[in-house]
């Protein structure tokens, strides 16, 4: 009895040792790699890439997750866009260490679990004059996913401001943690993020990219103004933030055509149909293993004109493929969480994919990529829903 409890304990001791010196390698090599720098994809267009932020209140509506309910709806917006920066100046920060401060992403811990926003390298120049080689610029609004910001999208949308878009992007207050004028730090509340609603935020996200839209097209106090192709404008975002995008769009008539990156779709628009040209792009197997994905985008297919409705998922693919997630080193995508393949491969397909859309219906230079499955994009799967 003494031999077998004496085996017994050391069987335990030595998993219990195994099991410590897997945990030391794994936070060994994930300090080694959080430490390395990250150059982000470079863009692909012809324009050099401009960055600026706005804080904006929309004083016709109340936040409803503001401590007292009563404040207006404020956001932080950052806009990418051609630009015409002064010889040899420098990219902006990725995220401004007031934004990094606020998101907890210089704590120790976290700069373990990810990559630090100060050690990845961006393209854009913060502030740059707006490029004059074109009298007026398509203007896209993009809405992130939850929980994450407009910086975390930054290799799709420099790409798309490369090729002469201008595209506003929204930090949703309360959903995120966002950084306000004056510094004012606000964080994101269990009743605005994971606690939340996911019909009613889609709405509420929807009406600021509305909102986001008629300012930039106003163009007071910004240099945008009487440079933006007007009236229409498209609308894109990843997970929630491509449900809302699709929200958006339905009851829009600015908006010819609207992109959702891996995001299950909610409200209105699934009743209704979005009767507009609609792209779903998606991780490998989401609608296979989600019933309820299939049935959000068969209900917003309805009355969407026959051929402008596609559904394609990118094999090797996860939630956060879609996001600079892919291009930097986190923690949990290494592990199989978010995004097991090639994170620059991915991200070039994302890119390709959205431009060709907004190419093909806001600007109406028909893309190859709209009309079928193409041999340079082999990853990518034309998906059939069903729309009843």
């Amino acid at each position: 009895m003494r031999r077998w409890l004496g085996r017994v304990v050391w069987g335990l001791g030595a998993l219990v040792a195994a099991v410590l010196v897997g945990v030391g390698c794994l936070a060994g090599y994930a300090t080694w790699r959080s430490r390395q720098v990250v150059v982000l994809p470079a863009p692909t267009g012809p324009y050099a890439v401009g960055r600026t932020m706005y804080d904006w209140v929309d004083t016709t509506r109340t936040d409803p997750f503001s401590p007292d309910g009563q404040a207006p709806r404020e956001l932080s917006v950052w806009v990418w866009y051609p630009a015409a920066p002064a010889p040899g100046a420098r990219a902006a920060a990725y995220l401004p260490a007031a934004w990094a401060q606020a998101a907890g992403t210089t704590d120790g811990l976290q700069r373990i679990l990810r990559t630090p926003p100060s050690r990845i390298q961006a393209q854009a120049v913060e502030d740059a004059p707006l490029a004059t080689t074109t009298a007026h610029w398509p203007l896209l609004v993009f809405a992130p996913g939850l929980g994450l910001d407009a910086a975390d999208y930054t290799t799709i949308i420099e790409d798309l401001a490369s090729h002469g878009y201008v595209v506003a992007a929204v930090n949703p207050t309360f959903s995120t943690d966002v950084v306000l004028s004056g510094g004012r730090v606000v964080h994101s509340v269990f009743s605005a993020r994971d606690g939340a609603d996911f019909a009613q935020l889609a709405a509420l996200w929807a009406d600021d990219l509305h909102f986001v839209a008629d300012q930039m097209q106003s163009g007071t106090g910004t240099p945008f103004s009487g440079h933006l192709s007007e009236p229409e404008v498209g609308f894109f975002g990843h997970s929630l933030g491509g449900a809302a995008s699709a929200e958006a769009c339905s009851r829009d008539p600015r908006c010819p055509g609207a992109v959702d990156l891996d995001g299950d779709l909610v409200g209105s628009v699934v009743g209704a149909g979005i009767g507009k040209p609609f792209l779903f792009l998606g991780h490998e197997g989401t609608l296979a293993n989600d019933p309820a994905t299939r049935t959000g985008i068969a209900g917003v297919l309805r009355g969407v004109p026959a051929g402008d409705g596609r559904v394609l998922t990118v094999t090797g693919t996860g939630h956060f493929s879609f996001s600079d997630r892919a291009a930097y080193f986190w923690l949990f995508g290494w592990v199989g969480l978010g995004h097991p393949s090639d994170g620059a491969r991915a991200l070039a397909v994302t890119r390709a994919y959205v431009r060709a859309f907004f190419d093909t219906y806001l600007l109406g230079h028909p893309s190859p990529l709209m009309a079928g499955p193409s041999p340079a994009y082999p990853e990518v799967q034309q998906q059939a829903v069903s729309t009843g």
